[in-house]
């Protein structure tokens, strides 16, 4: 089987498999479908695909298996109701693929499937139905809105307008049928996640002018408690995770009977009565925490700590470096000229990376090895557009890794580190890493964003700088603690 299509089905099983399964349940269902894997790249797969869950008894589940048939609401604003249209933006979260921009959903009200229309929304207005992302995506979703094109974010310095236009579902054919006013929701159940297909119905409130709480309220008001409980254990359990919508995701898998009902209440509207959780800075980003708490870098729900039951990675050599990465570093070097894989591999991993003897031929012969399949197709012509991006991104990259890595020589004593600034750190290791990825799988990508790569990047730059002095402290101290005196 040749590697696209085996890649097919694997794609096809993570994305839409509808039932719990375990690691040998998948390595039997990909060999019927003549793709062998072995238990590890099974597990491999499982522990870096963003579309599983890990459940317990070592049996995993699908994002389509957990919210296929799912319920959730949002409640219409009074400007939805004016322009009788309803805006995606977070409220979708975190029961759609998150890759999937929310507009590019398909509605459905019965049979008919609902259009969408463009609305031109005050810019508080936008922020506070894309607040959920965090605040540092905020913007870039909204200029991502194909109704923007014509407005450059990156020229602007990715400050929005005062009023931005947006990509709305058209719910006009609902307004003809029913009276609904502000305040009146909308349920919501995924009747297809893999193709991205959800029915709509309106849930009127009613409307009797009295003050008294109805029933639906009342189960309403303890949905909100029940998160604010679930959130707790969750949190203390899984920390801030790597986003915010897998932060809501575990919550609701874990509780998707409590939360998914249809008189369930919305996350947005949570956010607005709970005094005990919060969006809360972390590094660079943001994630739900426990209001006016500082979130820790690490904690009880880290990789390689006994009360983690998060599926993560199998731990490598500290010194091992994706094959995609060491790609761009050939790439970078073939731009320059140059051929010594010896220097290559010194510029990979310099002095400060201690490597052992038994190794360091088996990795300059891999390197080797690499560069004599990147050569056979590397244009150097071609290269000139993202040449100087990818070394900018690479020396970055070069100078996180070693800290990094000096870090972990230390003997993994996290705690003496400013977390705020080791947050920061391991979220610019990441990003990098993403971005590197890019060049390497969807460089028609990094051409036509070259511009608003260039500005990411030289954000990174500086925040690096910035947090790098105080770790630095950190870590001299650490190592003069190593020292005792002998008398």
């Amino acid at each position: 089987m040749n590697t696209s299509a085996q890649a097919l089905y694997i794609s096809k099983f993570l994305r839409a498999f509808p039932d719990a399964f375990t690691t040998k349940d998948f390595q039997k269902y990909m060999s019927i479908l003549n793709c062998k894997l072995t238990k590890e790249e099974a597990e491999d797969l499982l522990c870096s695909s963003p579309y599983i869950f890990e459940l317990e008894n070592n049996k995993f589940l699908t994002r389509a298996a957990a919210f296929t048939g799912q319920f959730f609401s949002v409640c219409l604003t009074a400007e939805e109701c004016a322009n009788k249209c309803f805006l995606p933006g977070h409220r979708l979260m975190p029961f759609v693929d998150q890759e999937v921009l929310s507009y590019a959903m398909q509605f459905n009200w019965g049979k008919k499937i609902l259009k969408t229309k463009v609305v031109e929304f005050a810019r508080d207005f936008a922020w506070e139905h894309f607040s959920l992302f965090g605040e540092e995506f905020e913007a870039q979703y909204i200029g991502n809105d194909p109704a923007m094109a014509e407005y450059d974010l990156a020229l602007n310095n990715f400050e929005l307008p005062m009023k931005v236009k947006l990509t709305c579902v058209n719910i006009e054919p609902l307004f003809k049928k029913y009276d609904i006013k502000p305040g009146d929701r909308l349920l919501l159940k995924v009747e297809n996640w893999d193709d991205g297909v959800i029915s709509v119905e309106p849930y009127l409130r009613e409307k009797n002018g009295t003050l008294e709480l109805t029933f639906d309220d009342i189960e309403r008001n303890r949905w909100y408690k029940d998160v604010d409980d679930f959130f707790k254990v969750s949190l203390k359990n899984f920390g801030p995770e790597a986003s915010i919508e897998e932060q809501v995701a575990s919550l609701f898998v874990d509780h998707i009977k409590d939360l998914c009902h249809p008189l369930c209440g919305s996350l947005e509207e949570y956010v607005k009565k709970t005094k005990i959780i919060s969006i809360e800075p972390f590094g660079v980003e943001s994630r739900f925490w426990f209001t006016g708490k500082t979130i820790p870098a690490l904690g009880v729900w880290s990789p390689g700590c006994n009360n983690s039951k998060r599926i993560v990675p199998k731990p490598n050599l500290m010194y091992s470096l994706p094959d995609f990465i060491l790609d761009e570093y050939i790439k970078d070097f073939a731009f320059q000229k140059k051929n010594d894989m010896q220097e290559l591999m010194n510029t990979i991993f310099p002095q400060s990376f201690f490597i052992p003897e038994e190794y360091r031929q088996e990795i300059l012969l891999h390197i080797t090895n690499r560069n004599d399949i990147i050569l056979k197709d590397y244009n150097i012509f071609a290269d000139y557009q993202i040449a100087h991006i990818r070394r900018k991104a690479l020396d970055l990259y070069g100078r996180i890794s070693a800290l990094v890595y000096e870090i972990d020589k230390t003997g993994g004593r996290i705690d003496i580190y400013p977390q705020h600034d080791l947050a920061v750190l391991f979220q610019l290791f990441s990003h990098l890493t993403k971005l590197l990825e890019s060049f390497a799988f969807d460089i028609l990508s990094m051409v036509n964003d070259s511009e608003t790569i260039s500005v990411s990047l030289e954000g990174m730059e500086f925040n690096f700088d910035e947090i790098q002095v105080e770790i630095r402290k950190a870590l001299l101290e650490n190592k003069k603690n190593e020292f005792t005196v002998i008398q």
